[in-house]
């Protein structure tokens, strides 16, 4: 499951918004092109991403943020992987900035392949190397090579 999350995966080198509520907009937005969901359901899911993190923020600690939605209107679970060099206030657990945001979207009839789904991205947010060589990849291709080989070795 995690190798097709991550050959379908979207990859945004150099993320434009700088807010938190725009870094959610452009990543849904690249999750909808990734074909995730229908261009109708990305107000909805919008909806969700912004009430969860009202109920706590996602930033994991360790520059890592990782917004997650699931959803009826979801078709497949999809990943979008974010990179913000300066770094965003997003209110993560240690006060740092987040520069690495992994947005996973999921359908509402699949919680355990969610769940499989954040345990890989929570062992991969906890690899300093990851981390490091994640924002030293040159382009969105290099980021993906990084998950693939990162996915051996971070248990899901």
């Amino acid at each position: 499951m995690i190798v097709k999350l991550i050959d379908a995966a979207a990859m945004v080198a150099d993320l434009k918004a700088v807010t938190k509520p725009g870094v959610l907009e452009e990543l849904l937005e690249h999750a909808g092109k990734a074909g995730a969901f229908a261009a109708k359901a990305g107000k909805a899911l919008a909806k969700r991403l912004a009430e969860r993190e009202a109920i706590g923020s996602t930033g994991l600690g360790n520059t890592v943020a990782v917004p997650h939605v699931k959803g009826a209107e979801v078709e497949r679970a999809t990943l979008v992987l974010g990179r913000c060099r300066k770094g965003l206030d997003w209110q993560a657990i240690d006060g740092r900035p987040v520069h690495v945001v992994f947005l996973l979207v999921s359908p509402a009839d699949a919680p355990e392949g969610h769940l499989q789904c954040l345990r890989w991205i929570a062992g991969l947010a906890r690899s300093a190397d990851f981390r490091r060589f994640l924002l030293d990849a040159k382009d969105g291709p290099g980021m993906r090579d990084l998950l693939r080989e990162m996915s051996g070795k971070v248990e899901p």
